[in-house]
């Protein structure tokens, strides 16, 4: 399949929450191809990771924190399109993009 990327999208850069912060934050991305075809994936920044486990602890959710998944999920030092970018090419680089995204 060719994996030439027309445009990534973060959806938490289209969002109305103003106080989004990529370093703590997590976003879907959708990857646009050139040929048309459409993939997303979750990316959480490593801090956030910590924040909804000390969440879940609190609401009960992932048996009080003890565990946390996510479909096509994908950890990132930050959710920034920045940092977003040069992994989608290693994803792609490395045959992994079909792994980590899936298509929509």
């Amino acid at each position: 399949m060719n994996f030439k990327v027309k445009r990534i999208h973060l959806t938490a850069e289209s969002s109305n929450e103003n106080d989004y912060d990529p370093k703590k934050g997590n976003t879907d991305v959708v990857v646009f191809l050139e040929n048309d075809k459409k993939f997303i994936a979750s990316f959480f920044a490593y801090a956030n990771i910590d924040e909804l486990r000390r969440q879940n602890k609190i609401n009960g959710i992932f048996l009080k924190g003890s565990y946390f998944w996510d479909k096509n999920m994908v950890l990132v030092e930050d959710c920034s399109l920045d940092t977003i970018k040069p992994v989608v090419k290693d994803l792609i680089d490395e045959g992994n993009f079909q792994e980590a995204f899936r298509e929509l």
